[in-house]
């Protein structure tokens, strides 16, 4: 008896140890699917990228020389290349206030539930089922220097997208108007998410509603404002198909952004190890920008 027991506790603490085995790796498993497709389409175009960076490629993609930092200092001796940041960080400052504005008007008219609310719930959400180039066909005709209705009920003559003035103002506007839908979901379900209790405890103490709104409403609808302005932030950095679609960086190069220029470079004139040069120091600008709205974070961001 006394020698057949260290061998059944040892069968005993295989089977205990193989059971412990499975549950640890079986989320893994789980995993691996979403890891291979986030490595093969995320992570090793970002290495490749980066490798071609440094690298003379030829005109099929393959390096044919390592130059190392040669392709960085064209692009600081290129001043075009530094007109186009000025433009894509106007943009973004017209574009990024201007969702949040719009968006945060639309979701505090939306607030009470009244009668027909689901329609203007539907009506505000409707840009985000519109497609980009749809989009851009329809403020093509909106904003016709001749023919448009934009300037027809302002009285204004503006050339939108054929003036070097306001080719970028143009596609801040249809920017603005399709990430409208987005933003106003995120809000309207941070203004609903407020606590009564607050906001009447509030209005007893004599605050108006301007007053309630800047000092109950937003601090606790923080959290998702800061979400909203990190990702308006990230995608007007690295904003391309508006500009794309409407006026190809024209004219005379006053809406080229950022990517549009890598796309040109790489894609267009053939130059890959440059455009991907311009890849990795736009990545570094977006990093910049976002960890500074992070620093700010704690400052302004409320968690309740």
């Amino acid at each position: 008896m006394n020698v057949s027991a260290p061998a059944k506790s040892t069968g005993l603490n295989y089977h205990v140890g193989k059971k412990r085995w499975k549950e640890t790796v079986k989320p893994y498993l789980f995993m691996l699917p979403c890891l291979v497709f986030v490595f093969l389409f995320t992570y090793y175009p970002f290495a490749k990228t980066f490798y071609l960076g440094f690298t003379l490629v030829d005109l099929n993609g393959n390096p044919i020389e390592f130059v190392w930092f040669e392709n960085f200092i064209n692009i600081f001796s290129d001043h075009r290349l530094l007109q186009t940041f000025f433009n894509t960080l106007k943009y973004t400052v017209i574009t990024v206030p201007g969702t949040l504005i719009v968006s945060l008007v639309l979701a505090l008219l939306a607030e009470k539930k009244r009668k027909g609310i689901g329609i203007y719930q539907m009506l505000f959400a409707l840009p985000m089922a519109v497609s980009m180039s749809s989009a851009a066909m329809i403020f093509q005709l909106i904003l016709n220097p001749s023919i448009g209705v934009f300037n027809a009920m302002t009285g204004l003559s503006i050339n939108w997208f054929g003036d070097e003035k306001y080719a970028m103002v143009g596609i801040a506007i249809v920017s603005i108007w399709m990430g409208i839908g987005f933003s106003f979901l995120f809000l309207l379900a941070a203004v609903r998410n407020v606590p009564e209790e607050l906001l009447e405890a509030a209005e007893m103490e004599g605050s108006s509603y301007v007053q309630s709104l800047l000092h109950v409403k937003l601090p606790l609808m923080s959290p998702t404002l800061f979400f909203l302005i990190i990702t308006d932030l990230i995608h007007s950095l690295m904003v391309f198909g508006p500009v794309m679609v409407l006026t190809k960086g024209g004219p005379m190069g006053s809406s080229e952004t950022m990517i549009y220029r890598m796309y040109i470079e790489a894609f267009e004139n053939a130059r890959y190890g440059y455009g991907s040069a311009v890849a990795i120091v736009i990545f570094i600008i977006v990093m910049i920008f976002t960890l500074i709205t992070f620093v700010y974070e704690k400052k302004g961001v409320h968690y309740s």
